[in-house]
């Protein structure tokens, strides 16, 4: 799941990097337009893939450990930097770029649950957060039709609910709400999370994927409204909930060995997430907006490679830095790639190993929360 999670949120980055390009040059309907509406429709995939993923390593029951220590540590890796990022994007918004727009309350935006166009992960993140130890019930003592009935209704219920809102302008998305539609997803993760595809699957997975990502494309050109890209872009319209299912599952399938230089970028994705906006936004202001084809495709693939390996470098530096860790979710060992130390006592040859017969109890969230491990949109 590591090096899915590093494709992930250059996928991320590239959502952002186009999206006020689909919105600007939509009147156009040139090739540039359409070029980057494909690969924005293409990306869709990355927000849910990273709550699937957070959901396969939350749930699982092998991780244990009591409620009230998973919510402590969680509240410093998820709590701290949802604070202190709220806080810097507030400000980021309101002094460089919306400095004259006095309609946009700050207070306001934060009740929405999503201040920044990034941040609302961390406010789904916060409130699935808080419902993981019931959602362990259901992985320790559900059956798996249970689990699978679960986690399709709760999904069915997310879209049902974006449908209806987007569509008939009912109920809005708030603090408290934000994570509910995307619990399917949480909860998903970790059903599908052993199923690996044989390569029949693989082929119909991959038709799966580049069907929807085609349709969310074309709806979003040729659908009704003034914006039509406004639901197919949702991460639980129809095309975006089929193509995301099936890019977690191809993405397990294709990447369980090897992939080292992902394994090496992988824990520095949080920081990635947290951090991109702040250079993709003065950068591309001062580049302006792409209106050929060749520039999209610079904002597209280069430009999203670029803003993560600067921010990757900067996190990588931030969490070696005492004070400033906290706020990037460190929460684990300085080296995220350190292995366990040789027991000193030799094991007996019929003894299990300690160290691998089980995820370490003193920290059930090791894996995903280590040195900027959070995982992120």
């Amino acid at each position: 799941m590591n090096p899915a999670r590093a494709i992930a949120i250059i996928a991320v980055v590239a959502i952002h990097s186009l999206g006020t390009v689909v919105e600007e040059n939509f009147a156009g309907m040139g090739p540039d337009w359409w070029l980057a509406n494909a690969v924005d429709s293409a990306c869709r995939w990355s927000v849910p893939v990273f709550i699937m993923i957070s959901g396969a390593l939350a749930l699982d029951p092998d991780r244990g450990g009591k409620p009230r220590t998973f919510l402590s540590k969680r509240v410093r890796r998820i709590g701290i930097p949802l604070v202190f990022w709220t806080i810097v994007y507030v400000l980021f918004r309101r002094f460089y770029l919306q400095p004259d727009d006095q309609a946009w309350n700050p207070g306001i935006a934060i009740l929405t649950g999503s201040p920044f166009v990034q941040l609302y992960f961390l406010y789904v993140l916060a409130g699935l957060t808080l419902l993981t130890p019931f959602f362990r019930l259901l992985s320790v003592h559900g059956s798996r039709r249970l689990q699978w009935g679960t986690g399709l209704i709760f999904l069915g219920i997310g879209m049902t609910d974006q449908w209806v809102s987007m569509i008939f302008d009912v109920g809005e998305a708030n603090i408290a709400t934000r994570f509910l539609p995307m619990a399917g997803f949480y909860i998903l993760g970790w059903v599908l999370r052993d199923i690996v595809l044989s390569a029949r699957g693989a082929v119909v997975a991959w038709a799966s994927f580049i069907i929807a990502s085609a349709a969310t494309a074309v709806w979003a050109g040729l659908g009704p409204g003034e914006k039509p890209w406004m639901f197919p872009y949702e991460y639980l319209a129809p095309g975006v909930v089929v193509a995301s299912i099936a890019a977690y599952l191809l993405l397990h399938f294709h990447m369980r060995e090897g992939f080292g230089l992902l394994h090496r970028f992988y824990p520095y994705s949080f920081g990635v997430f947290l951090l991109h906006p702040l250079l993709l936004y003065p950068v591309r202001n001062a580049m302006g907006l792409p209106n050929t084809v060749p520039g999209v495709l610079l904002h597209a693939v280069i430009m999203p490679i670029a803003y993560a390996l600067v921010c990757a470098a900067i996190t990588w530096l931030a969490v070696k830095t005492p004070g400033v860790r906290a706020v990037f979710g460190e929460g684990g060992p300085r080296n995220p790639h350190s292995r366990p130390s040789t027991p000193t006592n030799p094991v007996a040859p019929d003894s299990p190993d300690p160290a691998r017969s089980r995820p370490n109890d003193s920290d059930p969230d090791s894996e995903d929360t280590a040195a900027g491990r959070e995982p992120t949109p």
